[in-house]
């Protein structure tokens, strides 16, 4: 969470509530936040020296105006040209697809989708391996119905992962 609001604040300098209506307003259909939670991710960000604030005062209340800090754009810039990490593929893919307009250099573009592409294929890898050992396994007659629905559920990801890789490597093709 830290690593996009250092990407909206990169965009702009921002109140939390105003952090809290971006989330609202787009990004809530990738990554769930609440409110306390982007407090705590202020507060570490500010901890680590990445943003800083401003006390303004309009229309008779403090307000904070939080802006990011020449760390707190390497270390955004940093995040979105690491890798990708299988745990929270999707949200930290969507998020680097959200801020990848950030990125000015198309090769740089093109390599965060070549990794997000990579990571889905090793999940699709990894799901496939499960698969295989629940076809070998000796499974007992009165755990088949419900392993039927064991399947189904491997069988959504598979399919989602397969239409999810589809789907950045379109976006690939566009660059």
């Amino acid at each position: 969470m830290e690593f996009v609001v250092l990407g909206l604040l990169l965009i702009q300098n921002l109140t939390l509530y105003e952090i809290n209506q971006v989330f609202k307003q787009g990004i809530s259909m990738f990554y769930s936040a609440s409110y306390g939670s982007l407090q705590i991710a202020i507060k570490n960000l500010l901890a680590k020296e990445l943003v800083v604030f401003e006390e303004r005062v309009d229309r008779g209340r403090n307000k904070k105006v939080y802006s990011i800090t020449p760390r707190g754009k390497e270390a955004f810039f940093d995040w979105m040209l690491a890798e990708t990490p299988v745990n929270k593929l999707e949200v930290t893919a969507l998020s680097k697809v959200y801020f990848l307009g950030l990125i000015q250099d198309t090769e740089q573009r093109k390599a965060i989708l070549r990794d997000i592409i990579q990571k889905i294929e090793m999940v699709e890898a990894y799901m496939h391996t499960i698969e295989d050992e629940i076809e070998r396994a000796e499974i007992p007659a009165d755990y088949r119905p419900i392993l039927k629905f064991h399947w189904k559920t491997l069988d959504y990801g598979q399919m989602a992962h397969a239409a999810a890789k589809q789907w950045f490597i379109n976006l690939l093709n566009e660059l």
